[in-house]
């Protein structure tokens, strides 16, 4: 048996220092300190010992899980990969994650639910982009089809409403074409639905209508890049490559033949 002689606070809080028959033994978390009642004249057989190393490497893990966890929110797959990551077998990871849970620290309903509210007041992602990160965060299939539940169309297409417009101003330096292309691809990438996209690109340009001005200084820009990449052809063969490569852009083919019109 050995006995605790002394018992010393360390500079980090909630950390002691317990010595036993006056010689230092080992370091605890202030709760091990309580529940094992290791305080000075208190006796220690091995198995003690060992029991009391065991449990505060698992106070340890949960410690640094629960910093983790509180930091911003996390979910319950988030937390096991964060100390596997540190080395902690599976049953410590389990019981730690059990205790966070009994602690109302981790809960992956609250937190699919919180991530599509915060999803749908942003707007830069769709019910689908949602879905498929909370599936990277870990969270079950079922509590996802029911967060999702939150977002609803009408959520959609206010998101979109903004969205496209957003979208086709960031790509105007592209062809109309292009521009709309890449914006709905862009938001098809976002995981928001097509139809509804297209809609939302109609109902833009039904109230502000293709910048017929800004569609033929994208032309000339591109075309005169294509033209003078061309240069070595000449005739039919460099006006077909020019327009084939203005035709890959989205332009207009009318459009492209009035530009080499006024080449000429």
């Amino acid at each position: 048996m050995q006995t605790v002689t002394k018992v010393t606070r360390q500079r980090r809080m909630g950390r002691y220092n317990i010595y036993l028959d006056d010689e230092y033994a080992f370091a605890v978390d202030e709760k091990i300190l309580i529940t094992y009642n290791l305080f000075k004249g208190a006796t220690l057989d091995d198995a003690a010992i060992e029991q009391i190393k065991s449990a505060e490497f698992s106070q340890k893990a949960y410690t640094r899980a629960l910093i983790y966890a509180t930091g911003q929110m996390r979910t319950s797959q988030q937390v096991y990969l964060k100390l596997k990551e540190q080395g902690y077998d599976q049953q410590i990871i389990k019981d730690v994650i059990s205790r966070l849970k009994d602690d109302h620290v981790l809960d992956d309903v609250t937190y699919a639910e919180t991530y599509v509210d915060q999803a749908k007041s942003v707007g830069k992602l769709g019910p689908r982009g949602v879905k498929f990160k909370l599936q990277q965060a870990g969270i079950d299939q079922f509590v996802i089809e029911d967060a999702l539940a939150a977002y609803t169309i009408t959520d959609q297409v206010d998101a979109l409403a903004e969205r496209v417009g957003q979208l086709l101003e960031k790509n105007a330096r592209h062809s109309t074409f292009l521009a709309e292309q890449k914006t709905q691809q862009k938001l098809l990438q976002q995981g928001f639905d097509q139809r509804l996209i297209q809609q939302a690109i109609s109902e833009h340009r039904a109230i502000e209508a293709p910048d017929a001005d800004q569609e033929w200084e994208n032309l000339d820009r591109d075309a005169t890049i294509a033209a003078n990449r061309y240069a070595s052809f000449e005739g039919w063969e460099f006006k077909n490559k020019l327009k084939a490569a203005m035709y890959r852009k989205g332009y207009d083919l009318n459009l492209v033949d009035r530009w080499l019109k006024q080449r000429d």
